[in-house]
């Protein structure tokens, strides 16, 4: 009788939504090798040997998550030799694969059935495991279009974690230079009216009409797919938000220009912050079955306002 029903196999860069769907095994009972609930096991053991044991005899199935990082790291390797090993002498399928992107893997047959992580969230995937070890996995729960909805937006803004950290840092590509005064004020007016677009845009997403249309009328059902486009879209704005920013942070203007520019970049920070609070905020209601969709984006103007007053009179 195998220890575990599965071993995750998977490069530390992919650890934050790994472990999500660790927690979520947890919850619907299905017992998983994870390495970071057993530190204490492996400290001191050949490690070589010790996991070998694990994803080669010790458990059901394998569930690899693929990646570039994957692929080039040297355990995952032998995670993943040791997995292959056991699919060779298996009757049934042992190794799961599942993908964040398109690496090809080596020893993995082109027809192999995976499962598209790229819109999957940890708590789907994890209810698809526990579905193919033999676990039973209740209905859709009231609420669960919130609980939809927040894992997507959660799910698609941690990959933006690295852009969000250089919008804190305030570092940015190199841009288009714009060498004079008219360029540069033509250039911030109209990056003002995208930013009122994108900010507008963003509580438009979340109004009532838009609510209806993804999560349904009062009594009925929501819509998996237009919940998964909503929530993708939310976060493809708040993407637009850290974009814009950055550009204003990267473009070179002429010198009287720089203090106004890099002022209206620090706009988007209210926003940003009123959106994360807004998403950890819906995410802890979400897990109790409620939602609340309302979202008020505010920003206080009148420092861009002074400096734009300043170059439009010098």
């Amino acid at each position: 009788m195998p220890k575990y029903d599965v071993c995750l196999s998977f490069a530390g860069e992919n650890r934050d939504y790994v472990e999500e769907v660790a927690r979520h095994l947890t919850d619907l009972g299905v017992s998983r090798f994870y390495d970071t609930d057993e530190q204490a096991d492996l400290w001191g053991k050949n490690l070589v040997e010790h996991l070998d044991q694990i994803y080669r005899h010790d458990s059901r199935y394998c569930v690899m998550f693929i990646s570039e990082a994957y692929v080039r790291k040297m355990w995952t390797k032998h995670e993943r030799q040791s997995a292959f090993d056991r699919a060779m002498v298996d009757d049934t399928e042992y190794v799961l694969p599942v993908r964040f992107d398109d690496t090809v893997v080596p020893a993995l047959r082109v027809g192999t059935g995976f499962i598209d992580l790229r819109n999957r969230t940890p708590r789907e995937l994890a209810q698809m495991i526990a579905q193919k070890v033999g676990t039973k996995v209740d209905g859709p729960q009231p609420g669960w279009e919130y609980q939809l909805f927040s894992d997507n937006v959660t799910m698609h803004m941690r990959r933006l974690e690295k852009k969000r950290t250089e919008h804190e840092l305030g570092l940015s590509s190199p841009k288009r230079a714009l060498t004079t005064d008219t360029e540069a004020l033509d250039h911030f007016m109209t990056r003002s009216q995208v930013f009122d677009k994108i900010v507008n845009g963003i509580v438009e997403l979340l109004s009532p009409g838009k609510q209806q249309w993804a999560f349904g009328p009062a009594g009925r059902p929501g819509d998996k797919e237009r919940i998964r486009q909503l929530a993708n879209r939310f976060v493809e704005e708040y993407e637009r938000l850290l974009d814009w920013s950055a550009d204003l942070r990267g473009t070179p203007t002429p010198a009287r220009f720089a203090t106004l520019f890099q002022t209206a970049a620090q706009l988007a920070n209210e926003p940003l912050s009123q959106i994360e609070e807004f998403v950890q905020a819906f995410a802890a209601a979400s897990e109790r079955g409620a939602g609340d969709l309302q979202l008020h984006l505010s920003y206080d103007p009148s420092a861009v306002e002074a400096e734009l007053t300043k170059v439009q009179t010098t």
